[in-house]
């Protein structure tokens, strides 16, 4: 005897909608086990980061994150594409300057605030507080996306024949190595204090001002 075709029908579109509804979920719990991975990695450091403690937090079985992540590198990488979201919303939030040189700044101020106020998710990403996790190409590719901002600057600036080295690619390294030495040595406990590393960096910011611009205007 054969189908109904309104029935067959009906039996497509339920499964569908089945299909549809368990990948949601899926993506759901994947979301809120992040989101505590990410509470833990904030209140207590990366080694606070297991898949013990966050099952704990969670009130779920080792089993289910293991399914979603795989091993710990997993879950990391999920972190590590958490804090390029808040980088860039960091970046995105900074209003637009009267100057390239004072756009830069701004840029490079909200670089240190994601540093100081999101210190863990900075050391996940740049520090290498995770050691068995190295970034993926995707993980890379949200570096990229996080510093669009400062990447579509330095390429307009570039385009306007403002900056003194002509490869974006190069400029924008020789802007983000030397700020994120600054921050790396103070998170590393290797300066004495905030205020000493502030103006450490402040002093550093000029110096990269001074090589691309070849003045700086801020003096």
């Amino acid at each position: 005897m054969k189908d109904h075709p309104s029935n067959s029908k009906e039996s497509i579109h339920t499964v569908t909608t089945f299909q549809e509804a368990r990948l949601q979920h899926s993506e759901n719990l994947r979301q809120n086990i992040v989101h505590a991975a990410a509470a833990l990695l904030q209140e207590h450091g990366p080694e606070a980061v297991t898949v013990r403690r966050v099952a704990e937090r969670m009130e779920c079985s080792t089993k289910i994150i293991y399914n979603l992540f795989g091993k710990k590198e997993g879950l990391a990488k999920y972190l590590y594409l958490e804090g390029c979201i808040l980088l860039s919303k960091s970046f995105e939030v900074v209003p637009q300057q009267t100057s390239y040189q004072q756009h830069f700044r701004a840029l490079a101020y909200a670089y240190w605030d994601f540093g100081m106020t999101q210190s863990s998710f900075y050391q996940l990403m740049f520090g290498g507080s995770f050691a068995e996790f190295k970034p993926d190409a995707e993980s890379l590719e949200g570096t990229a996306t996080a510093m669009k901002q400062l990447i579509n600057l330095v390429e307009s600036a570039n385009k306007q024949e403002m900056l003194q080295e002509k490869d974006s690619l190069l400029a924008v390294q020789m802007i983000w190595a030397p700020l994120h030495g600054v921050i790396h040595l103070y998170l590393g406990g290797h300066l004495e204090s905030e205020a000493a590393a502030k103006k450490l960096y402040d002093h550093t910011l000029s110096m990269i001002v001074q090589s691309l611009f070849g003045t700086d205007t801020n003096k």
